[in-house]
């Protein structure tokens, strides 16, 4: 069987004349032009809006990015105006889940935001979310922040919680930025990439598999996660599907009967994840039920991050759950690991 081609999406080209008022981005495939003023100046706190922000073209008008914005490599070079209450990097998942616990039922917030610095860069844009108050600044933080300025931003909010909504939110800031038609362009590549991988897997039997976002206590993966799972050519049924995740047991994920393990935790890169795996299994944590069962590591920023490299998440999943019909082909390669397969 031959894979589909899973061809690299277009880039979009911003006009490099630095002498004009307005940027013109412009799309090769459709030749659209969408023109943003140079006087907009966004800030992001969500990671996800900082990728969208740079695959329309906007990096230049990118002026502040949360601690957290790490793709692409361009984003490291803005100034970061959030940062995390808890030293997460250091942290296993059962030390992280309790810090968080303990934050919470104190009242304590679990990020801060630099109100004087974001007052001194004037933002015309602010992209925040209010999806997850765990996963990224709450939004009632952003709005105590925003009381410091005197030209208060437009504010948009990415709340996506699956596939249709995460690519709508690419429409959503083409849209707040006057680049809708190079989103729309992104938008449409996206879903025919979608497409692919949905008629190479068509006729294939769905295979049960297992995805976990969190492994100490591991939670059932919510929201977009499990028509990522369908999509992909396999069944989870343990997932929730448009809603959040929640901590379970391992008996319940066990009852699921899974074919293959996908385990990607939050804000966990593939190689942080084989050691939080590798600590579970010396604590005798890990279930002995799973034990002759696949276990496939991914890297959770093509899962648990509502932007457009869930496509590519879609495209590896597929590649694990059907690799005679599909081949992984990392289009957004950053020099990171994307997958790891590991024997528990």
């Amino acid at each position: 069987m031959v894979a589909p081609n899973l061809d690299r999406p277009p880039d979009i080209d911003p006009d490099a004349a630095s002498s004009a008022p307005e940027r013109r981005c412009r799309d090769r495939g459709s030749g659209a032009a969408a023109r943003y003023d140079r006087g907009v100046r966004i800030v992001s706190l969500v990671p996800s809006a900082t990728e969208i922000l740079f695959a329309l073209g906007l990096g230049d008008a990118v002026v502040a990015v949360s601690h957290e914005c790490d793709y692409p490599a361009e984003a490291a070079e803005r100034p970061r105006i959030t940062a995390s209450e808890i030293a997460t990097d250091r942290l296993s998942n059962r030390e992280i889940e309790d810090a968080v616990a303990a934050r919470l039922h104190d009242g304590r917030p679990l990020y801060r935001i630099d109100a004087e610095a974001l007052r001194a860069l004037e933002p015309t844009l602010l992209i925040t979310q209010s999806l997850c108050d765990v996963c990224a600044l709450p939004v009632q933080a952003v709005h105590h922040a925003l009381r410091l300025l005197t030209r208060p931003p437009a504010i948009v909010s990415l709340d996506a919680t699956t596939v249709d909504g995460v690519l709508q939110s690419i429409v959503t800031i083409g849209e707040a930025t006057a680049t809708a038609a190079a989103a729309h362009a992104i938008v449409a590549d996206l879903r025919t990439r979608l497409d692919r991988v949905r008629d190479a897997v068509s006729t294939a039997p769905p295979r049960r598999v297992l995805c976990l976002e969190w492994l100490d206590p591991p939670y059932q993966c919510g929201h977009w996660i499990a028509e990522m799972v369908r999509l992909a050519g396999g069944t989870d049924a343990a997932s929730r599907p448009g809603i959040p995740s929640v901590a379970t047991t391992w008996d319940e994920l066990c009852e699921t009967n899974p074919e293959l393990v996908v385990a990607f935790p939050c804000g966990c890169s593939v190689d942080r994840t084989v050691a939080e795996v590798e600590n579970l299994r010396a604590r005798g944590v890990w279930p002995s039920r799973l034990h002759n069962t696949p276990l496939v590591i991914a890297d959770s920023r093509y899962f648990t991050r509502p932007g457009p490299r869930i496509v590519d998440g879609v495209e590896l999943l597929a590649s694990v759950l059907h690799p005679d019909r599909v081949t992984w082909v990392p289009h957004t390669a950053d020099g990171n690991t994307s997958m790891s397969r590991v024997s528990i």
